[in-house]
C-alpha cells in the first residue's frame, strides 16, 4: 500500500466508512510508516475539533435564497405523467422534441382549437403515433428517409466528402 492510498483509508475509517479488509491492511501499514502514524494522528485531531465546533442553524431566508438558487440552475424535471389533452409545449415535451419540430407536423397531427389554443387529444396522437409506424416499410430498415432524402442519399454524400478531403 501507498502513502496516498492510506490517506484515502484514513479519512474512510475516520468516518466509519473503510471496509473491515481494508482497515486490517491500513494497520499494517500504519504500523511501518512514521509519516502515515502522523498524517492519521493529524486528521483524527481534526476530526474532533469539528465534531466540536457549535452547530448554527441558517436564517430561514438564507435556506429559501440557497434553495431558489438551486432550483433556478438545476434543469426543470421531464414529465412523465401527462393528462388527456395536451397544449403545444405538453405535446412536444411528450414526444421529446421540440416546439418548432411540432409546427412542422402541425398538418398532420390530430388537433382541435378551444378558447384560441391549439390543444391535442393525448390518445388521437398515440393513435396518429401507431399509424406512421405502420407506415415504415419492414422489409427496408436502412432505407429511413430524413427531410424527404434518402439516408443511402445522405451517406453516398458524406463518401464523396471524405474523398475529395483526401485528394
Amino acid at each position: 500500500m501507498n502513502c496516498e492510498t492510506s490517506a484515502e483509508w484514513m479519512s474512510a475509517q475516520l468516518d466509519g466508512e473503510l471496509a473491515a479488509d481494508h482497515a486490517i491492511e491500513l494497520d499494517r501499514h500504519l504500523a511501518g510508516c512514521e509519516s502515515c502514524q502522523k498524517t492519521r494522528q493529524t486528521m483524527a485531531r481534526l476530526a474532533a475539533d469539528i465534531r466540536n465546533l457549535p452547530r448554527h442553524q441558517p436564517d430561514d431566508s438564507a435556506v429559501i435564497a440557497v434553495n431558489e438558487a438551486v432550483h433556478q440552475l438545476a434543469p426543470a424535471p421531464r414529465r412523465s405523467d401527462f393528462g388527456p389533452v395536451l397544449d403545444l409545449e405538453e405535446l412536444a415535451e411528450f414526444l421529446r422534441v421540440t416546439p418548432e419540430t411540432i409546427g412542422i407536423y402541425l398538418d398532420e397531427l390530430p388537433s382541435f382549437e378551444l378558447g384560441g389554443k391549439l390543444l391535442f387529444r393525448r390518445a388521437s396522437v398515440e393513435k396518429w403515433i401507431e399509424r406512421r409506424e405502420q407506415s415504415i416499410p419492414p422489409t427496408l430498415p436502412t432505407a429511413r428517409r430524413h427531410d424527404g432524402i434518402d439516408s443511402d442519399v445522405i451517406l453516398q454524400s458524406l463518401d464523396n466528402l471524405r474523398m475529395i478531403r483526401m485528394n
